[in-house]
């Protein structure tokens, strides 16, 4: 089993829940695919006794025969294996009746979501057993999910059967950036920003590129590749997690080739904004796609600025560069798809070094004072690393240079000629902040010395403050 890395918030929480909470819990874990939920729970539960589930899309009486025998495993009790149970609550009954009292038992059902497709009515069953025996039960039940919508509308929604039912809730994300460096040990700083562009924070995704030498390598052996394990990873994901693939592909499709624009959007797809709206909403549900508007915007919500993104790196990878050469790929045209591409890709692993650069900042102790993180521009500028203060003041201002070129004082020049022309509010303290993939020239390294307001940062990944 791959070494288990990160997710140690989450695995505390779910600890603390099992250890402290009295009588019967209920915990709500649920987020998109490739997340590694399932690995989370089972590494909880190597040190407590427990029942797991997996479920799958077969029938009612399929899924109730195959319960059971998670049951019969989990409790040594092959009566339960041998026996029928005409309702769900028959079945809770027996599980009850043959599991240990003195102990509490951690009961899992994963992908719960099929369940509730297979027969809609399960999560009241679950509610109604719940409120009358396990609320006072020494058990703990996790509903873990995928479908984002559907595990929502079940368990969190004011109108779900289980609605404050549960003691905690857990919607996991991918891996803050900093992590992937423990799944490319002895990998340069550049090397993994590479890597990063290609997984992003998705944990089954970096233990696919693991094997992999280099970027070039496991792009493409797992994207560009018919028989590559992700070259139909974003129609799987999107069958998978949304009812209407079809319109959400058009979107991301649209995104990918720049459109970010409400109105551009529906103008492409032929839907009205309010539609349109609904489709995107799902998107940002599942951490595909963000907003994004200037950040010194006073009100960020009501902005007309503001563009829409795909936010997970290899979707956008994907409908940024590879998905307009799928018919070349097909034919298994790589080296000649690989040759277009290039241009693509490096600009797509520019714009990751830069969401890195403002991951980097959020994630510096103090934030520098920043209130807020993002990005600034104007019709004729643009910041790439833009921190805020309370008073909507910038506290720092950065540029980021994916470059094979050191960065002098004429970048530095240049980013404070930006907030001056554009006469752009910022505080007395306010830090210029220049990252560079290949380094800084001996003069602006010798003036960062003497100046404390200009910071230097060639390494995302091992540099402290």
């Amino acid at each position: 089993m791959n070494k288990f890395i990160n997710r140690q918030k989450e695995l505390r929480l779910l600890q603390d829940v099992y250890q402290n909470e009295p009588n019967g819990n209920l915990v709500i874990l649920y987020g998109r695919r490739r997340l590694g939920k399932t690995r989370l729970l089972k590494e909880f539960s190597l040190s407590v006794p427990h029942c797991y589930f997996m479920a799958d899309r077969a029938g009612e009486e399929s899924l109730k025969k195959s319960l059971a025998t998670a049951m019969a495993t989990a409790l040594d009790e092959p009566l339960l294996e041998s026996l029928s149970f005409p309702l769900w609550y028959d079945l809770f009954a027996a599980f009850d009746k043959f599991r240990p009292q003195e102990q509490k038992i951690l009961f899992i059902i994963d992908e719960y979501q099929y369940i509730c497709q297979i027969q809609p009515a399960f999560s009241s069953f679950i509610q109604k057993w719940w409120d009358e025996k396990w609320q006072y039960s020494n058990i703990m039940l996790v509903l873990c999910g995928s479908v984002t919508s559907m595990m929502y509308k079940e368990t969190i929604a004011t109108n779900a059967p289980l609605y404050g039912r549960a003691s905690v809730q857990i919607l996991l994300e991918p891996f803050v950036y900093k992590h992937i460096a423990e799944f490319f040990p002895g990998k340069t700083d550049n090397e993994l920003v590479e890597m990063y562009s290609l997984t992003g924070g998705v944990p089954r995704y970096l233990e696919l590129a693991q094997k992999y030498a280099s970027f070039t390598e496991a792009l493409q052996k797992l994207a560009l590749s018919r028989s590559g394990i992700l070259y139909q990873e974003a129609k799987y994901l999107l069958r998978e997690e949304i009812s209407t693939p079809n319109t959400c592909w058009s979107i991301l499709q649209g995104l990918g080739n720049g459109t970010g624009r409400i109105s551009e959007l529906g103008g492409l797809l032929q839907l009205p904004a309010n539609q349109l709206t609904r489709y995107i909403e799902l998107l940002r549900d599942l951490f595909l796609v963000y907003r994004e508007v200037p950040i010194l915007e006073k009100n960020p919500q009501k902005s007309k600025k503001g563009f829409y993104k795909i936010s997970d790196p290899f979707l956008r990878l994907w409908f940024g560069a590879i998905y307009p050469y799928e018919s070349f790929l097909e034919f298994d045209q790589i080296e000649l798809v690989e040759k277009r591409l290039k241009p693509l890709i490096m600009n797509h692993i520019a714009y990751c070094y830069e969401k890195l650069c403002r991951d980097f900042v959020r994630s510096t102790p103090g934030a520098f004072g920043c209130h807020k993180i993002g990005r600034q521009w104007g019709r004729n500028y643009e910041i790439d690393v833009a921190g805020v203060n309370m008073n909507n003041e910038l506290v720092i201002v950065g540029e980021c240079k994916w470059s094979h070129q050191h960065v002098g004082n004429s970048i530095l020049r240049s980013l404070k000629d930006k907030v001056e022309a554009n006469k752009l509010p910022i505080s007395s303290d306010c830090k210029y902040m220049l990252f560079s993939k290949s380094g800084f020239s001996r003069d602006l390294k010798k003036m960062a010395e003497k100046n404390t307001a200009v910071i230097l940062v060639d390494s995302l990944f091992y540099t402290t403050f």
